[in-house]
């Protein structure tokens, strides 16, 4: 059983010292651009090198977090950035965008990749697709099972990291747009206001239906590591020093002996939680108990005493380096030392002053090594000591701590030394341009239901959703219609069954596979399948574009938070689309907002229903693949401005609750340029 690191958040200099003394084996941090969490106070140039300086004295691994999306005009810059922190000696980068992370594996290929959370990952597929194209760890998305993590870890080599504490998105990360939709904050670039933190209703809930609690799976720490799981993550790059020294300690406990005091778990949840914890994910326990917001005597719990009760905990350094010492005196020799960290195959000499005949009180063993215990304030502790000395025999104390400080100082070069920086070769990035305009631009359908108008025979492709039985898909295909299948976004422990449809769907002739994650595509390789990329595959720029190319896909959809400009510009390596209507999809939640209500279940709403904000506006949500989507409660409409899309190779209109005479109507409006 290999130990598992605990890896800790850090958002500034304050919250770095409080990780590393706590017991932190790993931090992850960002630099003052394409970190998911902008608004921390995060690090500049000067400030990274220090922190990692100061990690690797001490042996903790650095992660560099670049795990937004970047669009074309960034890549030059974001790509300067990640070579920049390699010089410094970064372990690791945390990546969201397959574009830039493929950039980097080639340019720096020494360098480890870890796919971000934000990439969506949560079926063995997926996991293993991200293994065959070298990245050395994947970031597990939150809303997973204990059972669906160690079906995972089995699926192949690849190490995995799994979030045991800190808040939860109602969304799966990567899929939520509800911030960047409606107030221009994309969570996707690090931006995200929190909208779910706000008030949304639910017949029968709380009034904070889009509000989870913060997650806690700390006391399960030795279950994961015996799954095999490689890091256990804590969130918080935003939270204050103290949450992170708290979380940590409490981590560390867990870890090193199954158990933790009562004071530091209260300590925990004092300094901030949302009316407790949930571990409703983990246990495949989901349901209305997982909600939760912070309420007034939750923050009244982060007092002054609590907050000194916690930043005692990192006052000193975290002796976490075992060394083993040996030393030897004689009279007329110098005394000589030998330091060591065996589990790191490391080991220095030192030498000082001579041996001198004992006049009156010759220095002893048990004296020398008292002294050679005194590490001090160093992250170094003593685990052996042998110790031989020639009786009567002369050494004074400070002669001792001058040749154990120099031990010590060279091994902490050593391992310095050990923290090697990355070779890095010159790739070209691809350039971006203006695509040429076309004068008819093909249409494609995506449908909810299988109910589909005649006037949708014009369309070169309609995809209808996973579960439309057999019989209609074969009566769509006899009247006519180019039909392809939709793999829904959420996959969680479906694999099996999307395989079983697949296989159905070969036989029956259907060519066409509209996927909304990475996981599925090697499902359809299986069976020599057509992969078109939808919007939920967060395609924003040139490299991602040719990305998808490189492992096969005939075309992407280019995401729906870039400016018509934007799309328009993206390199002509593979066919693009875009969308001109639909109610765009604002969340992937794992967990339905109507289990929150006291009135009715999930089941009793049907499977769709309407979540209302403060301002009294309703919002769709509809179940289905096991998750639910939250759509917006107006759509896009681009229909009359499709000039200003003409440079793209096709066009997408995606309906939701439309019924059959509007479907019709939409199509008619979008075809003849008009308003709706």
């Amino acid at each position: 059983m290999k130990n598992m690191e605990i890896l800790a958040p850090v958002g500034s200099a304050d919250a770095l010292t409080a990780a590393v003394r706590s017991g932190a084996d790993a931090v992850y941090l960002a630099t003052t651009r394409f970190g998911a969490r902008a608004s921390a106070k995060n690090f500049d140039t000067e400030q990274l090198k220090s922190a990692v300086t100061f990690c690797h004295q001490r042996d903790v691994k650095v992660y560099l977090t670049m795990n937004t999306l970047l669009k074309d005009t960034e890549m030059s810059v974001a790509i300067d950035t990640a070579k920049s922190a390699c010089r410094m000696g970064i372990d690791a980068l945390i990546v969201q965008d397959v574009g830039f992370a493929d950039v980097i594996r080639k340019s720096v290929p020494d360098l480890p990749l870890h796919a971000s959370t934000q990439m969506s990952i949560h079926s063995p597929k997926g996991a293993e697709l991200l293994y065959r194209l070298g990245f050395k760890r994947v970031v597990l998305a939150r809303e997973l099972s204990r059972e669906e993590i160690r079906e995972i870890v089995a699926s192949c080599p690849i190490e995995t990291e799994v979030f045991v504490h800190g808040a939860l998105c109602m969304c799966v990360s990567g899929q939520c747009y509800f911030s960047s939709v409606l107030g221009g904050r994309s969570g996707n670039r690090g931006q995200c206001a929190q909208t779910c933190r706000l008030p949304f209703s639910v017949e029968g809930g709380n009034g904070h239906d889009l509000s989870l609690k913060d997650m806690s799976v700390l006391e399960k720490l030795r279950e994961l590591q015996s799954i095999g799981v490689t890091s256990a993550k804590i969130e918080g790059r935003l939270k204050r020093p103290e949450y992170v020294a708290s979380a940590v300690n409490v981590a560390r406990q867990f870890l090193d002996s199954s158990y933790a005091d009562k004071e530091s778990c209260l300590q925990l949840k004092n300094v901030f939680s949302r009316s407790g914890f949930t571990d409703g994910y983990y246990t495949a326990h989901r349901g209305r108990h997982m909600f939760g917001i912070r309420q007034k005597e939750d923050v009244l719990s982060a007092s002054t005493k609590v907050l000194n009760q916690i930043h005692a905990v990192y006052k000193n350094e975290y002796q976490r380096i075992p060394v083993e010492f040996c030393f030897s005196l004689a009279q007329n020799s110098p005394a000589h030392l030998t330091a060591a960290i065996p589990e790191k195959n490391i080991s220095v000499e030192c030498f000082g002053d001579n041996g001198e005949i004992a006049l009156t009180k010759p220095i002893t063993a048990e004296k020398i090594t008292e002294q050679l215990l005194k590490t001090g304030n160093s992250p170094f502790k003593v685990s052996a000591i042998e110790c031989k000395v020639q009786e009567h025999t002369a050494l004074s104390l400070s002669a001792v701590n001058r040749i154990r400080r120099d031990g010590i100082e060279q091994l902490t070069e050593k391992l310095m030394a050990a923290y090697q920086t990355s070779t890095i070769n010159e790739i070209p990035v691809l350039p971006f341009r203006n695509r040429t305009s076309r004068t008819s631009v093909p249409l494609r359908a995506v449908f909810s239901d299988w109910d589909i108008p005649d006037e949708f025979l014009v369309c070169e492709l309609i995809f209808v959703p996973e579960n439309t039985p057999l019989n209609d898909i074969e009566m769509l295909m006899r009247r006519g219609f180019r039909v392809g299948m939709e793999i829904f976004g959420g996959m969680f422990g479906r694999e099996n069954q999307i395989q079983q449809r697949l296989k159905q769907w070969k036989t029956l002739g259907i060519e066409h596979i509209l996927i909304n994650n990475l996981g599925a595509i090697p499902l359809c390789e299986q069976y020599g399948l057509l992969i078109h990329g939808n919007f939920r595959m967060n395609v924003m720029n040139t490299q991602s574009v040719s990305f998808f190319k490189s492992i096969g896909l005939c075309d992407v959809t280019a995401s729906f938070e870039l400016t018509a400009e934007q799309i328009n510009a993206l390199g002509n390596v593979l066919s693009v689309g875009a969308i001109l209507y639909g109610k765009l999809p604002l969340m992937l939640t794992r967990n339905c907002p109507g289990v929150n209500s006291a009135t009715k279940t999930c089941r009793q709403c049907g499977g769709s229903g309407f979540i209302t904000d403060r301002k009294n506006i309703d919002f769709l949500y509809r179940c289905n693949g096991g998750c639910t989507q939250i759509f917006n409660s107006v759509p896009l409409y681009m229909g009359d401005r499709k000039k200003e899309l003409s440079c793209v190779d096709f066009y997408t209109l995606f309906f939701t609750d439309e019924n059959h005479r509007q479907k019709a109507d939409i199509l008619h409006c979008v075809r003849h340029g008009k308003k709706i």
